[in-house]
């Protein structure tokens, strides 16, 4: 467990030192510029807007920041020849990957959590309620940020970061949209050669291996103020840290069977 600490230490370290607080500036300013177009352009529908906004640059900066960790992790540390260093002293490689993924999910706590506070303050200078609805949601998207780290971390454990970000991402944008493509119908005018699509198989099959992100979209139920029982949250979150934990088993293996020699 020592072992785990510090590397989830050190990643943590690199993680805030050199790309978490430049996000933070970054979403902050969008923010800004959300309340200025807000107050401008809205007819009293500045809190709304700001919650579906602010939810959504929430879960997209922290979902593409984390990726850009996750890729990175295990190339830097072949690139500095550090994992030369690392690997003969007595720790597993299992170890040392999941000793990454809680450096990034400590990372990406202080991240989405800052955020948030961005986000709370929005609501102080709107004189709006923040309430447990949006606690609730900001949760959730931590949840998908893990789930998406764990699928970079994958991708990382055998492959270039270039690579492994294009096949992350690939997993992201699928698994915001599985539940739709999953569900795909062409029109019945749609002759049967291309409802036999290879494209469309591909599609489908490919949300069914992705981890469903939709379900860590709660924004509607925000905006509209509509009940979201501590159930729905407990079961997205069980579910994502349950595929969170699959993926990491496969990284696993595939970083042991890596050779570095």
């Amino acid at each position: 467990m020592r072992q785990i600490y510090i590397i989830a230490l050190n990643t943590f370290r690199e993680g805030v030192r050199n790309r978490v607080f430049a996000s933070l500036i970054a979403f902050a300013v969008c923010l800004l510029f959300l309340t200025l177009a807000v107050s401008q352009a809205s007819l009293h529908e500045e809190v709304r807007l700001v919650k579906d906004m602010g939810l959504f640059l929430c879960s997209t900066f922290s979902s593409l920041i984390c990726i850009f960790i996750g890729v990175n992790l295990v190339y830097k540390e072949v690139e500095r020849k550090t994992i030369y260093t690392i690997l003969p002293k007595p720790i597993y490689r299992w170890q040392f990957l999941l000793g990454k993924y809680f450096g990034i999910g400590v990372t990406m706590a202080v991240q989405v959590a800052i955020m948030g506070l961005v986000l709370f303050g929005q609501f102080l200078a709107l004189d709006a309620e923040f309430g447990l609805l949006m606690v609730k949601a900001i949760w959730l998207i931590y949840v998908e940020v893990m789930v998406v780290g764990a699928v970079a971390l994958f991708f990382s454990s055998f492959s270039t970061p270039f690579l492994s970000g294009l096949l992350t991402l690939g997993v992201f944008v699928v698994g915001r949209f599985g539940d739709r493509i999953a569900t795909m119908r062409l029109s019945e005018d749609t002759n049967a050669a291309t409802q036999a699509d290879p494209f469309v198989a591909f599609l489908k099959a490919a949300a069914a291996a992705a981890p469903d992100l939709s379900q860590f979209n709660v924004t509607a139920y925000v905006v509209y103020e509509s009940s979201l029982p501590f159930s729905y949250v407990y079961h997205a979150t069980a579910a994502g840290f349950a595929y969170a934990g699959v993926v990491l088993v496969l990284a696993s293996m595939a970083f042991a069977r890596r050779d570095f020699t």
